[in-house]
């Protein structure tokens, strides 16, 4: 699947880092570094990385190139129904914004931004970012928010998808009927499937899987 914003999203949340409460991987300090409040060095030489923990605490450029990524997909991400969004659409909206994203790897490089690592959990990361949008850009929190939703509900996919090979095919049957091909499905439907695609591999038998994958209508819904 081809990278869609959201990935550009959470990339900003990697890329950036604080002020303070930060600390370095490596044991010494580099030459002209500078000691945060908590004593930490927060400039990095050449293959550093820098952690931290609050996404609230980035350095203001960085802050910056964030809000300025979202203010420049919000024309877009504010008219759409993200509820019924196909992958084709989202396959659509990530070709949409290449330079963009394009755009905004090149200035956060530049800016030393992608020397930071945020270790927070991916949820925190989120309302960081949801209320940043809320003050920028606000036509872009029901997209945050969604895409919020089916990051959770594929870490949590795996409870749902059945332990044995009959019962996992039978599980994907339904999707097989929603659309001439997996592009027609919506994006919840694609986290569910993707699990139950994985579980294939796993609850099968090499003989079973590939008699799966080999039947006319697998090829074309996947392929199509």
């Amino acid at each position: 699947m081809k990278k869609i914003v959201l990935i550009g999203a959470f990339a900003l949340l990697a890329a950036c880092g604080s002020s303070s409460g930060v600390s370095i991987s490596k044991s010494t300090t580099p030459a002209g570094g500078t000691a945060s409040a908590a004593g930490s060095d927060t400039t990095a030489a050449p293959g550093d990385t820098i952690s931290v923990k609050n996404f609230g605490e980035m350095p203001p450029q960085c802050i910056k190139l964030l809000s300025t990524f979202l203010k420049q997909i919000e024309p877009i991400v504010s008219k759409v129904d993200w509820t019924k969004a196909t992958l084709a659409d989202f396959e659509a909206l990530g070709t949409q914004f290449t330079d963009e994203s394009k755009t905004f790897d090149t200035q956060s490089s530049a800016a030393g931004c992608d020397k930071y690592n945020v270790t927070g959990s991916d949820a925190e990361q989120l309302k960081q970012v949801i209320a940043l949008a809320v003050k920028d850009a606000p036509g872009t929190v029901k997209f945050l928010t969604y895409m919020g939703a089916l990051s959770a509900s594929t870490t949590g996919a795996g409870a749902s998808v059945p332990s044995d090979c009959a019962g996992t095919i039978a599980a994907i049957e339904p999707f097989l009927g929603k659309g001439k091909t997996m592009k027609d499905l919506t994006m919840a439907d694609i986290t569910k499937l993707g699990s139950l695609m994985t579980a294939v591999g796993t609850n099968c038998t090499s003989a079973e899987a590939q008699a799966f994958y080999a039947r006319d209508d697998v090829k074309a819904f996947i392929s199509g």
